[in-house]
């Protein structure tokens, strides 16, 4: 392997960014007929249960920035999935799913769970649950003590 491939095979960055692409395209495939995207089901998802929510919830929720989060609501509101609901005295925007929102991610379940089911199909048992036990992890590295890359735990 050559030093360049080898550096490229290490970085988390690089390899994160293609495992997230390919996830993503494989669901977005899969959403095609339903016309949703990837990136919108999750969102729909953190609705689905609650009387309301804010931006700032929704966004905190998936790790986003607030602005994006906006933007994907209003788009979600346009095409019916999602309400904005009227502000009290100045509060932040509160979305609620819709009946046609819910409707959708009972549409998109059985596509969701055909892909998940074929990504998870390629690792044993023992792999899916340190994959997800690692994507966790990774996610609260914010709250812990920061780590040398070479610094064992």
């Amino acid at each position: 392997m050559s030093e360049s491939t080898l550096a490229e095979t290490a970085c988390m960055n690089l390899q994160v960014l293609r495992v997230s692409h390919y996830v993503l395209k494989c669901f977005d495939e899969a959403y095609r007929e339903h016309g949703v995207r990837a990136t919108q089901i999750p969102v729909l998802m953190q609705l689905r249960g609650r009387a309301e929510a804010t931006v700032r919830e929704v966004a905190t929720a998936l790790e986003s920035e607030r602005s994006v989060m906006f933007r994907k609501l209003r788009i979600l509101a346009e095409r019916g999935w999602v309400q904005e609901l009227p502000r009290d005295n100045g509060r932040e925007r509160r979305y609620t799913l819709t009946q046609e929102g819910e409707a959708l991610l009972t549409r998109t379940e059985p596509a969701r769970t055909a892909v998940q089911d074929r990504l998870f199909g390629r690792l044993s048992e023992a792999e899916q649950g340190l994959l997800l036990s690692l994507c966790a992890r990774l996610q609260g590295i914010e709250e812990a003590e920061p780590l040398s890359p070479s610094e064992p735990e």
